[in-house]
């Protein structure tokens, strides 16, 4: 089966054309700010992770310096000289031991970047289900204004018929004037409609980037669609990006905790140096000198501070616990939602294709009996009309489910796999 791949860089918009639910979904992906923002986020994370390990490494520092130093003594002895000194030496030092605190922050930087790319996800997913209900919901658009269309047709062609009844004395004023009301109402119905369907247009464009064209109607996988309500909530809590993300920033947290005591130890490095300098301290000529010495440093008091830092640290560690307790919450309702929807707008729809049904039976039997003359053009108009709800509401219930199938994938955190939608390599390889 063909995979859309999505590519996380802005490029020109292809003319418009008609575009299936999944193409308008990674043209979606690869152009939506709120994705490129959350992608250059990702990337931040990235480069934050990358500059810590960079204290593991050796740091190779050259300095120098040129100027006029003026000196009366040097050792205690009077000197009174006025030189150009000049100094260049280069040092290197290598950490050995800082108290854990490279480790913690690499490893609260790799979480962080980890968390950063699942919401990376999550945002992905959650403007992939913006798409599909706003492809839907004008594809209903689109059959509404439609059906509202031929609804006027058929007003016209009553009140035409009536008229002319009403001239050959079959029909009273008052009947026709009925029909005349009828026909404003459903005028005023198929505005609505098309005003609706404008709205759809708009809020299309603004997540695909595209005019809509020729839309298909989309059919959801239902291989992804969970068997019952336990099922989806085990998916959602086993699969959702954002219990992953939150996840994270829990782990991140104890990270920076740890990072924080590290301040309680001493810190041990390698320092390597050498001079080349010239006129230092009153004295006239070269002055040279290299060494490496082991450099111990401990912080014996700091008023304070690595104690507040490290009970702040705490605290947020407890809020992201808070945190990532609520977004199970949220998750869990929210698959609840998902699964109710789907449930009742299923059940409603089989209701309403017995309704159109029904009504469409109803009206054949009103057009014989008109024919028969035991029912007048107010009595079938009347039928045409039940018609006419009874499909608006299958239509509103049948794009209503599809809705539904695509929110409950979306709560199991598998929409865009649904879709066949291959994520970027860049938001997937290990950096």
């Amino acid at each position: 089966m063909r995979r859309l791949l999505l590519i996380p860089i802005l490029i020109l918009s292809a003319p418009s054309q008609a575009l299936t639910l999944e193409e308008s979904v990674a043209e979606a992906i690869n152009h939506h700010p709120s994705i490129l923002q959350k992608y250059a986020s990702f990337e931040a994370a990235v480069r934050y992770k990358r500059a810590a390990v960079g204290d593991y490494l050796p740091q190779v520092k050259l300095y120098g310096g040129i100027g006029y130093e003026n000196v009366r003594y040097n050792s205690g002895r009077r000197v009174d000289t006025e030189l150009e000194r000049s100094e260049i030496g280069v040092r290197v030092s290598q950490l050995i031991f800082d108290g854990f605190r490279t480790t913690s922050e690499i490893d609260r930087l790799d979480f962080e970047k980890e968390a950063e790319r699942l919401g990376l996800l999550s945002d992905a997913e959650n403007l992939s289900l913006e798409v599909s209900q706003v492809y839907l919901e004008l594809s209903m658009a689109n059959k509404i204004v439609e059906l509202s269309e031929r609804n006027i047709k058929e007003h016209q062609e009553v009140l035409k018929n009536i008229e002319s009844r009403k001239d050959k004395g079959l029909s009273s004023e008052s009947d026709v004037a009925q029909v005349r009301a009828r026909l404003a109402t459903s005028q005023s119905g198929y505005l609505s409609a098309r005003n609706n369907q404008m709205d759809k247009q708009a809020r299309y464009y603004d997540l695909v980037g595209q005019l809509p064209k020729d839309l298909h109607d989309p059919q959801p996988d239902f291989n992804y669609v969970p068997t019952s309500l336990p099922d989806a909530i085990r998916l959602a809590l086993d699969n959702h990006p954002e219990i992953d993300a939150a996840i994270l920033d829990t782990q991140a947290a104890n990270a920076q905790h740890e990072r924080e005591k590290s301040d309680f130890w001493p810190t041990l490095s390698l320092e390597l140096q050498a001079n080349k300098n010239d006129n230092i301290g009153g004295i006239e000529g070269p002055d040279e000198d290299a060494r490496a010495m082991l450099m111990l440093s401990y912080d014996l008091f700091n008023g304070g501070s690595t104690t507040d830092r490290t009970e702040a640290a705490s605290w947020r560690y407890q809020q992201s616990l808070a945190i990532r307790n609520n977004t199970q919450k949220q998750v869990e309702e929210g698959t609840r939602l998902a699964w109710n929807a789907y449930e009742f707008i299923g059940q409603q729809r089989g209701f309403y294709r017995e309704n159109v049904d029904q009504a469409v039976k109803a009206e054949q039997g009103y057009n014989k009996q008109f024919e028969l003359g035991r029912r007048s053009l107010l009595d079938v108009l009347d039928a045409k009309v039940e018609v006419f709800l009874a499909r608006k509401h299958y239509i509103t219930a049948h794009y209503n489910y599809k809705i539904a199938a695509y929110r409950l994938i979306n709560a199991t955190g598998y929409l865009m796999e649904s879709f066949r939608v291959d994520t970027p390599e860049a938001w997937m390889e290990e950096k």
